[in-house]
C-alpha cells in the first residue's frame, strides 16, 4: 500500500513534466488563448523566480533553497508512510512532493519554471499570478495535509 502513493507522486511529477513540455515547446502558447467562460487563460511564461517572479536572476539560491524544501517534504512524506492511516495526509504529501519535484526539475534543467494557467477576477494583482499544474498540486497538499492532521487514526 506504500508504494501507491509513492507511485501517485511519481505520476503527478510526469504529468506535470508532460504539460509543460508540451507548452515550452508550441509557439502557439506565446499567445493568450482563453478557455470558454473567458476566466481561464493559458500564456506559457518563463519564470525565472519564484512566485510571482520575486528573486529572478538567484538561480543558484532558488534552487538551493527549493531543493532543501523539497527535500524536506520528501522525507516528511516518506516517514509518513511508515504509519497506519493517516491517508489524507498521505495524499497531501503526494501532491505536494510530485508538484515540488516539478518545479525543482524545472529549476535545476531550466533555469525557470514554465508557467501557463492565469484567471480573469476583479483582483489585479491576482491577475498578475501565472500558475503551472505543481502549483495546484502543492497547494492541494499542503491543505490536505492540514486538514489531515485531524483525521482519527489508530496507532
Amino acid at each position: 500500500m506504500k508504494l501507491i502513493w509513492i507511485q501517485l507522486a511519481l505520476g503527478l511529477f510526469q504529468t506535470d513534466l508532460a504539460v509543460k513540455h508540451e507548452i515550452d515547446n508550441n509557439p502557439e502558447f506565446e499567445k493568450e488563448h482563453m478557455l470558454p467562460g473567458g476566466r481561464v487563460q493559458i500564456k506559457r511564461l518563463r519564470n525565472y523566480g519564484m512566485a510571482g517572479g520575486h528573486f529572478a536572476g538567484h538561480t543558484g539560491a532558488i534552487i538551493r533553497g527549493s531543493g532543501f524544501m523539497t527535500l524536506g517534504c520528501a522525507g516528511s512524506f516518506l516517514a509518513l508512510l511508515s504509519k497506519k492511516g493517516h491517508e489524507i495526509q498521505k495524499l497531501g504529501f503526494a501532491l505536494l512532493t510530485g508538484g515540488a519535484l516539478s518545479n525543482l526539475y524545472d529549476r535545476c534543467r531550466k533555469g525557470y519554471v514554465v508557467d501557463y494557467v492565469s484567471f480573469r477576477t476583479p483582483f489585479s494583482r491576482l491577475n498578475r499570478l501565472v500558475f503551472n499544474l505543481s502549483d495546484f498540486f502543492i497547494m492541494a497538499g499542503a491543505l490536505l495535509i492540514c486538514f489531515g492532521r485531524t483525521e482519527k487514526t489508530e496507532e
